[in-house]
C-alpha cells in the first residue's frame, strides 16, 4: 500500500514538472504571435495559465473543461497581451483547437491503454509521464517551427489579415468542440476529426508565416522605391550644382562687365536673378532624410503643376512607425492630392495643405487637404480614381488604410464639392 502511494505521488510530481516545462514553450509561442504586456504580474499570470490551459484534461461530453479552456485562453489574450481585439480572437481561434484536439487524443488513447492493461498502476504511471512528454514535444516543435515565421505578425498584420486567419481556423474550432460536446458512442471515431483539426491549424500557422513573408517582401520593394526617390533627389541636386559651377565663369564675366560699365542697377538685378536660380531646392521639411526626400519630390511635382503647397511637418528623426509605412502615408495621399489638383482648370485655385506632428503623448496626427473639382467615385464602399488604367483604381488609399490598420490607427475621409480631406490618427508613435 505504501509503495502504491509513493508511486502515485511520484507520478503526480513528475507530471506537474512536465507541465511546467510545457508551460514554458506554450507561453513562448503565444508571446511570439502577440506582444506581451510589461510587468511581473503579467509574467506570473501568463506562466500559471500556461500550466493549466495546455494541460487541461479533455474527456468526451466534458462541456465544463472544454468551455473553461476556451474562456480562459480568450481572457488571457485579452488581458495579458497587447494588440487589437480582433488579433486576440484570431490567435484564440488558432491555438484553442490545437489544445483541445491534442488533449483529447492523448487522454482518450491513454485511457484505452490503461483499461487494456487491466487498470495497472505502473501502466497508469507510464502513460501519465508519456502524456506530459508528448505535450512538451508538441509545443516545443510548434514553437521552434513557427517562432521565426510569425514573430512579426502583430506588427505587420492588418485587421483584415487577422480576420481572414480567424475565419480559416473557426471551422476546426467549431468541429472539434461540437464532437466533444456530443460525441459518438465509440470515441475513437473522433480521432480523425481531432487529427484533421490539428493539421488545419498547423497549416494556418504556416499560412500566417507566409503572410508575414509576403508583407515583408512588399515592404522591401516599397523601401527600394523610397531609396530610389531619395537618390534621384540627391542626383538632381548634384546635377544643378554641377551645372551652376559650369556656368559660374560666364556669370562672373557678365557681372564684371556690368561693373566695368558702372551699370550697378543692372548688376544688382543680375545678382538677384542669379540668386533666385541658385537657391537650393532641397527643402528641409522634417528630420527624417528619406521622408524629406519624398516630400521634396512631391513638392517639386506640385510646384511644376502650379499647385500652391503648404507643408507643416513636425516629426522626430525616429518614430515607432517604420520608415516605409510613414513614407507610404505621405506619398500615396500626396499623389492623390496632386492628381486631383491638376484637374482644376484655374491654376490659381490649386492648393494642397499638409500638417503632421507627434504630440508629447506619442499621438501621431496627419491631415492633408486639397482643392478639387472632379467627382468622388466609390465602388462597394471603397474610393476609386478616374484613371484610365483600372488596375490602379483606389490603390493609394487602400495602401494607406492597410498601413493605418497595421498600427491600430484611424483614418477619416471627408469631402465636399470643392475640397477633399484625409485625417489619420495613430497612437504610441514614439
Amino acid at each position: 500500500m505504501d509503495s502504491q502511494i509513493i508511486m502515485e505521488s511520484a507520478g503526480r510530481l513528475i507530471s506537474m514538472g512536465l507541465y511546467v516545462v510545457t508551460s514554458f514553450f506554450f507561453c513562448r509561442m503565444l508571446c511570439c504571435i502577440l506582444p506581451q504586456k510589461e510587468g511581473r504580474f503579467y509574467d506570473i499570470l501568463i506562466f500559471i495559465s500556461g500550466i493549466f490551459i495546455p494541460g487541461m484534461v479533455i474527456d468526451p461530453e466534458d462541456m465544463f473543461n472544454v468551455t473553461l479552456d476556451l474562456v480562459w485562453l480568450l481572457l488571457l489574450t485579452l488581458f495579458c497581451f497587447k494588440g487589437s481585439v480582433v488579433s486576440k480572437f484570431s490567435v484564440t481561434a488558432v491555438i484553442y483547437p490545437l489544445i483541445i484536439a491534442l488533449n483529447f487524443l492523448v487522454s482518450d488513447i491513454s485511457l484505452s491503454i490503461w483499461l487494456a492493461s487491466g487498470k495497472s498502476l505502473p501502466v497508469d504511471l507510464a502513460v501519465t509521464i508519456l502524456d506530459g512528454c508528448i505535450h512538451i514535444l508538441f509545443w516545443y516543435l510548434i514553437y521552434r517551427t513557427f517562432v521565426s515565421r510569425v514573430r512579426q505578425a502583430s506588427r505587420l498584420y492588418s485587421r483584415n489579415t487577422w480576420i481572414l486567419l480567424g475565419i480559416i481556423c473557426l471551422a476546426s474550432l467549431v468541429s472539434i468542440t461540437g464532437y466533444i460536446y456530443y460525441p459518438p458512442e465509440e470515441t475513437y471515431k473522433i480521432w480523425p476529426c481531432a487529427i484533421a483539426c490539428m493539421a488545419t491549424n498547423i497549416g494556418s500557422l504556416y499560412l500566417a508565416g507566409y503572410f508575414v513573408n509576403t508583407i515583408q517582401q512588399e515592404m522591401e520593394q516599397d523601401n527600394l522605391k523610397l531609396q530610389r526617390v531619395y537618390y534621384e533627389e540627391l542626383e538632381r541636386n548634384q546635377t544643378e550644382i554641377r551645372r551652376f559651377r559650369h556656368d559660374m565663369n560666364h556669370h562672373l564675366l557678365v557681372i564684371r562687365d556690368l561693373f566695368d560699365r558702372e551699370d550697378r542697377e543692372a548688376a544688382h538685378a543680375y545678382f538677384r536673378e542669379l540668386e533666385s536660380q541658385i537657391t537650393p531646392k532641397n527643402r528641409c521639411f522634417c528630420k527624417n532624410s528619406v521622408l524629406n526626400a519624398v516630400l521634396n519630390a512631391k513638392y517639386s511635382q506640385a510646384e511644376d503643376s502650379g499647385i500652391d503647397c503648404f507643408f507643416h511637418i513636425d516629426l522626430p528623426e525616429v518614430t515607432a512607425i517604420d520608415q516605409v509605412s510613414l513614407c507610404s502615408i505621405f506619398a500615396n495621399t500626396l499623389d492623390n492630392a496632386i492628381e486631383a489638383s491638376r484637374k482644376i482648370p484655374e491654376p490659381e485655385k490649386r492648393s494642397i495643405s499638409v500638417k503632421a506632428r507627434i504630440a508629447d503623448n506619442g499621438f501621431f496626427s496627419y491631415e492633408i487637404k486639397n482643392e478639387k473639382r472632379n467627382k468622388v467615385l466609390m465602388d462597394k464602399g471603397n474610393y476609386i480614381s478616374d484613371k484610365k488604367n483600372k488596375s490602379e483604381h483606389g490603390l493609394g488609399l487602400s495602401n494607406v488604410q492597410r498601413t493605418v490598420e497595421k498600427y491600430n490607427g484611424t483614418l477619416h475621409i471627408s469631402y465636399d464639392d470643392t475640397s477633399f480631406t484625409v485625417v489619420i490618427l495613430i497612437g504610441n508613435a514614439l
